[in-house]
Order: C-alpha cells, then structure tokens, then sequence
C-alpha cells in the first residue's frame, strides 16, 4: 500500500511522529523535535515508540520503520 502524506483538502503534508505515551485515545508524539497531543482514534493500539503518521491533531496510522 502507498500512502500520500498531504492533505487532500488543505494540501499540507502529514508528518512522521514518534509516540512518548499513550492516555486512552490520546498520545503525546514527538514531531519535528516538539511534543504534541494527537488523537489515536484511527491507531487505537499504538504503543510508546511507534511511528505514526499525523496530521491535524490525529494520528492517521502507523507508519513501518525503515533501515
């Protein structure tokens, strides 16, 4: 499967982030160096150190790492 990281309505890009802590269907997920709260309604199993795909405040899916 390919997934497209922009925004079909607003044309941003999603970005890659690294889950620190899950609380219920909230993470805190560390994007570009800052952290941020993103909803996991989508990804409700995420787990401290995956990497998510997010946009918006809501975390999209997982992403596979990549060596």
């Amino acid at each position: 499967m390919t997934t497209w990281a922009g925004c079909a309505t607003c044309a941003d890009e999603a970005m890659a982030a690294r889950v620190l802590a899950v609380d219920g269907l909230e993470a805190d997920v560390v994007v570009d160096g800052r952290v941020e709260r993103v909803a996991i309604d989508l990804v409700p199993d995420a787990r401290p150190g995956e990497l998510l795909l997010c946009h918006a405040g809501i975390a999209l899916e997982r992403l596979e790492e990549t060596e």
